[in-house]
């Protein structure tokens, strides 16, 4: 008898753990500290897959940069207009990002992937008065794809997946198309309408780490997460510019407020993705802090602040 009442005793004490290890506060490690500050005033930063590196862009999204995790050694990857939308290749090698430029008042784009350590540009595509959507890395990083009005376009990038990868079923890419969130396939080139809800505007879409889940706003009302399916849809509340986790356990968002010209204030919130709890975690600041990147290692947080025109990291404390 006194053995089985310890062990009950044991399991509740590990229940108990496991149930407040999982509900454990999000703090932060003092303040947020600069990290990259010079003359060109920098915004959104990205961090690589495996941490080593921030990708960031400039005013209007114009040029990418890449530095160091701690600041240092900041390199021009291109001066084009070349920052709106930009994504890390899986080994951390390469950015696949959207062309824009203006010729004849006309705006014309178009899809190019850049090597960060030699910052050669291959052009994927030519020039197009149309591209309502962002590229994306598909087929493990082996084509980037572009949904279309017909269907998905598809482009080799010149990456090699590895073997254990190609063994591996191809996974589905998810993006914004003509007011709809989208999902598609590669090889099979099919596309599907996984939006959970009619005659809305979509914006910012992000997919979770783990592949399991999308969070986007609606233009004009709140920022959601649903299952990759379509299923499970969670209200975050009034929140922009979602980012995840790396254990896809936080989507990470701004909460904004304007005077109708200018942002008089941003916080940066963590909210679980069954929308039981949040945390503000610049409340003690009075920093405009906008576009937050979790780093892979779960330890650092970057953002802009646009009127400064700097990256700050905000450490986590475990």
């Amino acid at each position: 008898m006194k053995y089985i009442m310890l062990r009950s005793f044991s399991t509740l004490a590990l229940l108990l753990f496991l149930f407040t290890s999982t509900q454990a506060q999000l703090s932060v490690k003092g303040e947020p500290k600069i990290l990259i500050k010079t003359d060109t005033p920098f915004q959104n930063p990205v961090w690589s897959p495996d941490g080593s590196r921030i990708a960031f862009t400039s005013h209007r999204y114009q040029g990418l940069w890449t530095a160091n995790a701690d600041g240092k050694q900041i390199e021009l990857v291109t001066n084009k207009d070349a920052g709106y939308g930009f994504s890390w290749s899986s080994d951390s090698e390469s950015i696949l990002t959207r062309l824009s430029e203006t010729v004849n008042r006309r705006r014309n784009h178009a899809i190019a992937v850049y090597d960060v350590s030699s910052k050669s540009e291959t052009q994927l595509s030519e020039f197009r008065s149309e591209m309502p959507a962002l590229p994306r890395w598909a087929q493990f990083d082996e084509k980037a794809v572009l949904i279309t009005d017909a269907g998905v376009e598809t482009f080799e990038t010149g990456k090699q997946a590895d073997v254990r990868q190609k063994a591996m079923p191809n996974a589905p890419f998810y993006v914004l198309k003509q007011d709809q969130i989208a999902k598609g396939m590669v090889p099979e080139n099919s596309v599907s309408d996984i939006s959970p809800f009619d005659e809305a505007t979509y914006l910012n879409l992000s997919v979770s780490p783990d592949g399991q889940k999308l969070a986007f706003e609606v233009y004009g009302g709140n920022l959601y997460v649903m299952n990759v399916d379509g299923t499970g849809l969670i209200d975050l509340g009034r929140l922009n510019n979602p980012s995840w986790s790396p254990d896809s356990r936080f989507v990470l968002a701004n909460s904004i407020k304007d005077d109708g010209y200018n942002f008089t204030q941003a916080d940066i919130i963590a909210s679980r993705v069954d929308g039981s709890e949040s945390f503000n975690l610049t409340a003690s600041t009075n920093l405009i802090a906008l576009n937050p990147s979790w780093s892979p290692d779960g330890q650092r947080i970057a953002f802009d602040v646009p009127n400064e025109g700097a990256i700050y990291v905000l450490e986590l404390i475990n």
